[in-house]
């Protein structure tokens, strides 16, 4: 399983704000310490569907797992279903 903890963002060129890059471990307990490009991470998501790829993040200084990411359109990433075309990771910062 990886766990996703951090998110850097930009614009895109119609200046839309989207992730591009994920901070993700293996470790539910350890801040994440990997860094790949959101495309990288699509294209890992797509590759291994048996693979489970969940955000996490820290409620009272106890890491916490949270929802499953999945991929919209080859393009987003999303944690909920509705498959609205643009990045949602929740909270994630």
């Amino acid at each position: 399983m990886l766990y996703i903890d951090q998110v850097e963002k930009g614009k895109d060129i119609h200046g839309c704000e989207v992730i591009t890059n994920v901070y993700w471990t293996n470790v539910l307990t350890q801040k994440a310490s990997k860094k790949c490009t959101k495309r990288e991470m699509i294209i890992f998501i797509n590759n291994n569907p048996n693979s489970i790829v969940k955000t996490k993040y820290r409620r009272y200084g106890v890491w916490m797992s949270g929802a499953e990411v999945h991929v919209v359109d080859n393009e987003y990433l999303r944690t909920d279903g509705n498959n609205i075309k643009a990045d949602n990771l929740g909270e994630l910062d």
